[in-house]
């Protein structure tokens, strides 16, 4: 699990939950999505985003076909 590195860390699939509905709306407007990190953090953002998009039709997958989410992990 990744913690994010503000003030108050949290993990950042936890991060990501509470701002479901601005992450929705921005993927909604073509926003792409760029994961920098560790694998184990990447998997459970992906695992979090795919939840998020599944109201949309969408998933991690799609978006990553479409050029849209990129990662880039160690």
């Amino acid at each position: 699990m990744g913690f994010s590195r503000s003030a108050t860390p949290a993990h950042v699939q936890d991060l990501l939950q509470q701002d479901g509905d601005l992450l929705r709306a921005l993927v909604q407007d073509n926003a792409q999505v760029l994961v920098c990190g560790g694998r184990p953090m990447a998997a459970n953002v992906a695992a979090v985003m795919d939840a998020l998009l599944l109201p949309l039709g969408l998933s991690v997958h799609a978006l990553r076909a479409s050029d849209r989410y990129l990662e880039d992990t160690y």
